[in-house]
């Protein structure tokens, strides 16, 4: 994510696959494509808190209220989200907000940062590389947009390699790589930087459909991140309530938790604005 985008997956393929004497046959496209089209809330408030864990070194904790809504293309976009800072106490205040194009969209995202410091909202500007810029609140994270937002399964090329068993249930495993035709061949990415994955493998609940797990690789088939997601059910939803990520090269983690969580509330577009930073979160709540 660029500074803080939140939140789900990937996908597309065709593969034959033997199960005892019987050949079946298992359309990746059709799975990913399933996911991705699960319906998602149209807004949601809630607490966010990330812990950043090093080999010897002292965990640093974060948190944030978010409040985000799907607008549905609308101007482009594809959602909007306000993170207003809770802790550290020395950053409390200190506010983002960020007008989001869907992934693969060749289109810069709008962004800007409230500094109660300075009482002066100002925008940030987008860059092209994966250097950590000073305004960013998410520096310290392994989480990305990348890792978080769902990706269209037409950005993809797709194939099921196996099935396995994660914690006592059957999963399908299935590679996506960005499609070379259609899209520049990088996958989408242009809007947000950073060395893009060559390739993920999704961990696919055979039963429930959902994905519990991401493993990012780059170009050199070197595993990137490890991302495990444990899952809620709210309603007629299903939502994200942990993801953990980690480099497995340095043993890196970075551990989301989302908790008080309100959605389909009828928040208004308007309220997406740079001159609500200041106001706070409690008017959300």
């Amino acid at each position: 994510m660029t500074k803080w985008q939140l939140e789900k997956l990937t996908g597309v393929f065709l593969l034959l696959v033997s199960v005892g004497s019987h050949a079946v046959e298992i359309n990746a496209a059709a799975i990913m494509e399933k996911i991705y089209q699960t319906p998602r809330v149209e807004d949601q408030v809630s607490t966010l808190n990330f812990s950043f864990h090093k080999p010897e070194a002292q965990t640093r904790r974060a948190g944030y209220t978010m409040v985000w809504k799907d607008v549905k293309g609308k101007g482009e976009y594809d959602n909007k989200a306000i993170f207003f800072t809770e802790f550290p106490i020395a950053r409390k205040g200190i506010a983002y907000l960020g007008w989001l194009h869907p992934i693969g969209s060749d289109k810069k995202n709008d962004e800007w940062i409230y500094l109660p410091e300075l009482g002066m909202t100002r925008r940030i500007i987008p860059r092209d590389n994966s250097e950590g810029n000073e305004e960013d609140e998410f520096a310290a994270s392994l989480l990305t947009h990348e890792h978080l937002e769902p990706r269209p399964p037409q950005l993809d090329d797709h194939r099921l390699l196996e099935e396995k068993l994660m914690n006592g249930r059957a999963h399908y495993l299935i590679e996506s790589k960005p499609a070379s035709h259609g899209h520049g061949g990088h996958g989408g990415h242009h809007n947000h930087g950073g060395d893009a994955p060559a390739k993920r493998i999704s961990w696919v609940d055979k039963v429930a459909m959902r994905i519990n797990r991401i493993q990012f690789f780059d170009g050199h088939d070197k595993m990137q991140l490890d991302m495990n997601i444990e899952w809620r059910e709210e309603g007629d939803y299903w939502l994200w309530s942990r993801v953990e990520a980690i480099e497995p090269e340095t043993r890196t983690k970075t551990v989301l938790e989302i908790t008080d969580i309100r959605i389909n509330a009828g928040i208004n577009e308007r309220m997406f604005h740079k001159r609500n930073l200041d106001k706070g979160s409690v008017r959300f709540r």
